[in-house]
């Protein structure tokens, strides 16, 4: 997706906000937030591609800073997430149609798509997710087409986003296997953000629940040229490809240089670029065949 005007103050507040809760109101702080501006309009000469400028400024921060400054976030995240998996679980056995039980699936891991760190302006609870499962409502609905899809498939590739979300696609993984087709994970190559991780597929159980996991390429960052062997041969193989959350959605025409289509996008639109690109409105939940 190509950069628009208010993603540049995003990508600003955003990674100075990371530099700013590890050291908070200091000099050194003061240096690196003004490095990311002179960094941001150095590689805006190079790319006009958000995920790309998004993960180049990431890794300067983790550079200057050393540490992860998402790590306890995270590990809450998760943390909650486990907490609410068995309730999930047990509302979604409840189910008996296999449609239904296969769209309130979809429901509950766009629920945890809400658990973001990367959007400026945007804020979300923790409790107020766990009310959401009986309440989401998706502004642009193709669950019944992508279950027939699924039907007919027998390769799903599934493109992970946060971690804590991640627990709750281990629902939507367990349906799709369930409706009988083989599942390949795949999560981010390197820390970036609040997303998810090797390390975290493992922790949140959902390497369990996938026939395979994998790592995508370089960051958030999916362009062709840069992705892994393995994941460019399931990209071209597979039925269906789900893209969780909008850096994957952002990541859509790069993907489509190898795959034109055959894609379910699963994303709660945080900010109006990409509410506006999807025809929604800022917090509506989407899920879109393309």
């Amino acid at each position: 997706m190509e950069v628009k005007p208010e993603c540049i103050p995003c990508l600003i507040d955003v990674r100075c906000r990371e530099v700013i809760r590890v050291l908070d109101d200091s000099p050194e702080a003061f240096k690196i937030c003004l490095e990311i501006v002179q960094t941001l309009l150095k590689l805006l000469d190079e790319t006009r591609h958000t995920t790309k400028l998004a993960t180049e400024l990431y890794r300067l921060v983790l550079k200057r800073l050393g540490v992860d400054p998402y790590k306890g976030d995270k590990e809450a995240a998760n943390e909650w997430a486990l907490n609410v998996l068995p309730s999930a679980i047990s509302m979604l056995e409840e189910v008996d149609d296999p449609l239904e039980r296969f769209r309130a699936a979809v429901r509950f891991s766009l629920v945890g798509n809400a658990i973001d760190l990367g959007v400026s302006g945007y804020r979300f609870s923790l409790e107020d997710l766990e009310r959401a499962f009986e309440t989401v409502r998706l502004e642009v609905d193709d669950t019944v087409e992508a279950y027939d899809r699924v039907r007919e498939a027998s390769k799903v590739l599934y493109l992970c986003d946060n971690t804590g979300e991640v627990v709750l696609d281990r629902l939507l993984v367990r349906e799709l296997r369930r409706l009988g087709a083989s599942v390949t994970v795949v999560v981010r190559s390197e820390p970036y953000q609040n997303d998810a991780t090797m390390e975290d597929a493992y922790e949140s159980g959902i390497a369990s629940e996938a026939d395979r996991v994998i790592a995508a390429g370089e960051g958030t960052y999916l362009s062709p040229d840069l992705l892994s062997k393995p994941f460019l041969e399931e990209l071209e193989n597979s039925d269906l490809v789900v893209l969780k959350g909008m850096a994957n959605y952002e990541n859509l025409s790069l993907l489509q240089r190898v795959r034109p289509s055959g894609y379910l996008l699963l994303l709660k639109a945080k900010c109006r670029p990409i509410a506006e690109s999807l025809g929604v409105e800022v917090g509506d939940y989407v899920a879109k065949l393309v």
